[in-house]
């Protein structure tokens, strides 16, 4: 926090103590901000800041990384370093684009205007996009933490796994950046002129899906020079639940890239003479069950073995073994919006946007055949909460 007055230090840890007033979201409750004006958009920009400065103190408590890094004296520590750095200074200078508007009263004089309400729309935009950015950033520091473990002395790797505790279990920093994500995503869809802002209400999910495997389809034929067919079906009539799309855009793609990965590796496996012109197809389909809409995504490829099982929603863990360059591989990048896989981040980030409002996604082998079954679910209760 160096880079701060005293005067915006001392607001950063006065915000970062508000954890108890943070609103607990859900669904209903986005919908209740339906509007772009001075009221909601203060709320938006509240919220942003306090949980940025919550994630800036999280981030700051692992204050001994440059100790380790000294004792682990390798590239792992040095990577550590650079990214808590790079985190740090993403978060103070996000922090000061709605601190500043909050300050100097900008939203109570002339909010009707619209060049006013156009500035604050792109700002939202700009936190949205900055703070995606940071979860490549947080997995090379995640990673790097993991290597670094081993490289420090026994009796100093209790106390390292306690300082680094934000990277060790990940999931509380992770599921706090896709609220302030999800609030920004609302804001800006509302002054974009949809009503409902980042929730669809009685969407097209067959569409959806349909959209989801046709972006999974592009990256595995760009990346495997191959893609299984995919059969789509909806089992029964059924209205769907309130659904945030693009969260379920990104899970069905994740999982569907996934099951194809898997496909195609069993196809290449098998003898020529017993090979197929084309893998087996996957099948995805769409009911529901009880309290949830579930979306099935079944595969015949290789299936889950005890490691990969136990790794599939970690955070940062890959079945890749090369790690995607976006400047070695810039030309195939083009033409798909992301790798197949890379560091590890689609499934859990996936698990995670399920589990925000009560859904989840699991992973299972088939009975008494080859490959496995993923299966989202989709909580039809508006009114679940977030954890904060």
């Amino acid at each position: 926090m160096n880079s701060f007055t005293a005067a915006i230090r001392s607001s950063l840890l006065q915000n970062a103590r508000k954890g108890d007033t943070l609103r607990r979201w859900s669904i209903k409750e986005l919908l209740k901000l339906n509007d772009v004006n001075a009221t909601n958009a203060d709320i938006v920009l509240q919220e942003i800041r306090t949980r940025l400065a919550i994630q800036h103190q999280r981030l700051s408590s692992f204050s001994r990384v440059e100790e380790y890094a000294k004792i682990a004296s390798s590239s792992d520590g040095a990577t550590l370093s650079k990214s808590l750095k790079m985190l740090l200074q993403l978060h103070e200078n996000t922090y000061m684009l709605p601190h500043e508007i909050i300050e100097t009263d900008f939203l109570m004089e002339g909010f009707c205007n619209r060049p006013k309400q156009t500035y604050l729309k792109q700002m939202v935009d700009d936190i949205m996009t900055r703070h995606g950015a940071s979860v490549d950033t947080f997995a090379d520091a995640t990673i790097a933490s993991r290597n670094m473990e081993h490289q420090i002395p026994q009796i100093l790797r209790k106390q390292f796994r306690t300082d680094a505790n934000i990277l060790q279990k990940p999931e509380p920093f992770l599921h706090s950046r896709l609220l302030i994500q999800l609030i920004c995503e609302h804001y800006v869809s509302l002054h974009k002129g949809k009503s409902t802002g980042a929730v669809s209400i009685d969407a097209d999910i067959l569409d959806i899906v349909d959209d989801a495997t046709t972006e999974a389809k592009a990256v595995a034929d760009a990346n495997l020079g191959v893609a299984p067919e995919v059969q789509i079906r909806s089992v029964g009539p059924f209205v769907p639940p309130p659904i945030i799309r693009s969260w379920i855009h990104h899970a069905i793609v994740e999982v569907t890239k996934n099951a194809m990965m898997s496909t195609v590796q069993k196809w290449d496996e098998q003898p020529l003479h017993q090979k197929q012109s084309l893998p087996s197809n996957i099948l995805i389909d769409v009911s529901r069950d009880a309290d949830f809409m579930l979306i099935r995504v079944v595969d015949n490829g290789i299936g889950l073995n005890a490691d990969r099982s136990d790794k599939a929603f970690r955070f940062a863990v890959s079945s890749t073994q090369k790690r995607w360059d976006c400047i070695n591989e810039q030309q195939s990048y083009a033409a798909v919006r992301q790798p197949l896989g890379s560091l590890g981040v689609g499934l859990s980030l996936s698990n995670l946007m399920m589990k925000c409002f009560g859904g989840s996604v699991s992973l299972n082998n088939n009975q008494n055949e080859p490959g496995c079954t993923a299966i989202l679910r989709v909580n039809y209760n508006d009114d679940y909460k977030a954890l904060n």
